[in-house]
């Protein structure tokens, strides 16, 4: 395997005790007979940024938001209180007018599954100059990946076709192993590499599975990009949020909103397997981009340390304050410009 290839494996795989080295023939990538509008991904919710000039300007509150900082490291002391060894990174951005927060914003993590939105955009970035891609397809076949530790994946039938838009759809709403590196060795380690630079997550020469560098702020700055429709065109950054947006992990930051707000987020755990073949979870972060009618914003939260219970009611603790604050604070708004007139 290609020293390129190692390190985009390791970081795109959720768990890493496993053997590396199963990558599918490039002969085993086919073309459908069907026509590309019968397969490729379709959807139009228009989910980008509504100042765009796509769209006409709606109900938006511009109105710049009260600090709730300490609110929120309050939250995070309180659990730090109980675990020492916790560590936790958030941010915040309100995506109308700009304004951010961050709370040990510059420390380093290991992204972990989190590499899989840039797996996804490099293939979207693909199919913007060759929509071809909707035309192919994979055989599935066990025997090819060898054994791929799966957290929640989509399960998947040994020697079944899967479409390139099947693949992709898994992986991201499923957060599946399999599908990720199937989606690997069909776009090409170079370009995945590329989209990562160009997000300013740069994997240096020595760095692997272990390796703290992604930055809460910088990974946020990825579902930016996509809701302003800065790096992939209109069709493609919409095909990206809305799959985010059907995720099926309905944990830490999608549960501390309410089911009817539309998130659209990816989480990643990095594990390692210890004695007796038990996981240890060593980090857990969860990003969201939430579509508040009034106000959407971005959240992200990385921890590490402490038990997974512990990170994942941090990440939902933390969710539902800045959920609440940005709520209450658009109402409050709303009340004032109507006393107003």
């Amino acid at each position: 395997m290609g020293k390129l290839k190692l390190i985009i494996f390791v970081f795109v795989i959720a768990v890493f005790s496993m053997t590396v080295g199963y990558f599918l023939p490039k002969e085993k990538v086919k073309k459908l007979q069907a026509p590309v509008s019968s397969i490729a991904p379709n959807f139009s919710s228009n989910l980008l940024n509504p100042i765009l000039p796509y769209y006409e300007q709606i109900d938006l509150d511009y109105t710049e938001l009260k600090s709730f900082k300490a609110k929120i490291e309050k939250r995070i002391q309180s659990f730090k209180n109980t675990h020492k060894d916790l560590h936790v990174s958030y941010y915040f951005r309100d995506l109308n007018n700009g304004l951010w927060t961050g709370i040990n914003e510059q420390e380093s993590f290991s992204p972990a599954s989190l590499f899989k939105v840039p797996l996804m955009i490099a293939l979207l970035k693909k199919a913007e100059s060759d929509p071809k891609v909707w035309e192919m397809g994979i055989d599935y076949k066990k025997a090819d990946l060898g054994e791929v530790p799966e957290e929640s994946g989509f399960k998947k039938e040994d020697g079944k076709f899967y479409t390139i838009a099947d693949l992709l759809t898994q992986m991201i709403v499923y957060s599946d192993n399999t599908a990720s590196m199937l989606l690997l060795q069909f776009v090409g380690d170079e370009a995945v590499m590329k989209v990562i630079d160009e997000l300013n997550m740069h994997v240096g020469n020595g760095f692997d599975q272990n390796t703290n560098f992604v930055t809460v702020k910088a990974y946020a700055g990825i579902l930016r990009i996509l809701y302003n429709a800065t790096y992939l065109n209109k069709e493609m950054s919409e095909k990206a949020l809305n799959l985010l947006a059907q995720s099926k992990y309905n944990k830490g930051i999608r549960a501390g909103i309410p089911a009817y707000i539309k998130v659209a987020h990816k989480y990643g755990k990095r594990d390692e397997t210890v004695g007796g073949g038990r996981i240890h979870n060593l980090q857990l972060h969860h990003f969201g981009l939430v579509f508040h009618p009034k106000k959407p914003f971005i959240i992200g939260v990385m921890t590490r340390g402490a038990d997974v219970e512990t990170k994942l009611k941090v990440i939902q603790a933390l969710s539902e304050i800045t959920y609440q604050e940005v709520d209450k604070q658009t109402k409050d708004n709303v009340k004032s410009e109507v006393f107003s007139e």
